[in-house]
C-alpha cells in the first residue's frame, strides 16, 4: 500500500511538472503570436512618420516612466517629428517605450537613440567634451540601472494602492496590480537589491541622487551649457524624484538639500517642454 502511495504521487508530480512546462510554453507562444499580430498592424504605418509607443499621460507629468520621458525627450531635443500611441504599449520584446519607423519596430530607449542618430545621421553632443560626455553617461546609468529600483520600491511596492492616483489605469489593469507588484518584487530580488529592507533600498538610492547632484554642480546641464544626449535620460529620471514620486524622500531631497536638480530639471522643461502642462492626463 505504502509503495503504491509512493508511485502514485512520484506519478502526480511528473505529470504536475509535465502540465506546468506545457503550459508556460503555450503562455510564451500566445505572447509571442499576440505581439506578432499587433506588429503586423503597424506594418502599415506611413514609412515617413515615427510612432512612439509608451505608456498613457500621467497626472503629475508627461510620463511616469523615465524612459518613456527620456525618450520624448530626445525626440524632441534632435527635432524629430513623433505621433504617440498609447494603445499599444508592449513592443518586441516586451518593453516599453518602442517606436516603428520606416518599417521597422525597435524596443528600448537607449537601442532606439543610437538607431536614430545612426538613421538619420543625428549627434547632438558636438559641443559636449569627452569628460563631460563620460561624467553624464556614468550619471545616466546610475540612474537606469539603480535609481529606478527606489522608484519601483516606492511607487509600486510599498504604494500600489496610490498607482491609480498617477496615471488613469484600465479597470483590468487595476485588478492586476497587486500581481504586478509581486512580479517586480520578484524582480527585484533576482536583481539583489531585492534583498534588502526597504529602509535600505531607499538610503542605496538617496546615494544615486546625490551622486547625480554632486556631479551637476552649479552647472546649466550634464554637457555644460547646453544639454547633451545623456541628459535625457537624467531628467527622465530625475523627473520622477522632482514630480512623480509625491510623499518620498526623493521629492524631499530635491526639494531641499539637492534643490540643484530640481532646478535642473525646470531649466529641462522649460527648454524642451514648452506644452508640459497640456500633455499631462487632466481627467
Amino acid at each position: 500500500m505504502g509503495c503504491c502511495s509512493i508511485e502514485l504521487s512520484l506519478t502526480n508530480l511528473i505529470l504536475f511538472g509535465v502540465l506546468y512546462f506545457v503550459g508556460k510554453k503555450a503562455l510564451k507562444l500566445f505572447k509571442q503570436w499576440k505581439i506578432d499580430r499587433m506588429l503586423e498592424k503597424w506594418d502599415d504605418a506611413p514609412k515617413d512618420k515615427l510612432i512612439l509607443h509608451t505608456v498613457w499621460r500621467s497626472k503629475l507629468l508627461p510620463s511616469a516612466s523615465p524612459f518613456g520621458l527620456k525618450l520624448e525627450t530626445y525626440l524632441r531635443m534632435a527635432k524629430i517629428p513623433y505621433e504617440l500611441d498609447t494603445k499599444d504599449v508592449m513592443g518586441p520584446k516586451g518593453k516599453f517605450p518602442w517606436i516603428t519607423y520606416k518599417g521597422a519596430h525597435i524596443a528600448d530607449s537607449q537601442l532606439i537613440i543610437e538607431f536614430l542618430n545612426k538613421k538619420l545621421d543625428i549627434s547632438v553632443n558636438k559641443n559636449t567634451s569627452k569628460e563631460q560626455l563620460a561624467i553624464a553617461r556614468a550619471c545616466r546609468v546610475v540612474m537606469e540601472e539603480h535609481f529606478f529600483w527606489g522608484l519601483i520600491q516606492y511607487r509600486f511596492i510599498d504604494n500600489v494602492k496610490a498607482v491609480p492616483q498617477l496615471t488613469k489605469i484600465p479597470a483590468m489593469f487595476k485588478l492586476l496590480l497587486p500581481l504586478r507588484s509581486c512580479l517586480l518584487k520578484q524582480r527585484m530580488i533576482d536583481n539583489g537589491i531585492g534583498k534588502h529592507t526597504p529602509t535600505e533600498i531607499y538610503q542605496m538610492t538617496e546615494a544615486d541622487l546625490h551622486t547625480v547632484s554632486g556631479a551637476l554642480g552649479s552647472k546649466k546641464f550634464f554637457g555644460g551649457d547646453e544639454p547633451c544626449e545623456d541628459d535625457c535620460a537624467i531628467f527622465g529620471g530625475v523627473a520622477q524624484a522632482v514630480w512623480g514620486l509625491p510623499g518620498s524622500s526623493f521629492e524631499r531631497l530635491c526639494d531641499g538639500e539637492l534643490k540643484n536638480l530640481k532646478e535642473y530639471c525646470e531649466r529641462m522643461k522649460e527648454m524642451y517642454w514648452p506644452d508640459w502642462e497640456n500633455c499631462m492626463d487632466k481627467s
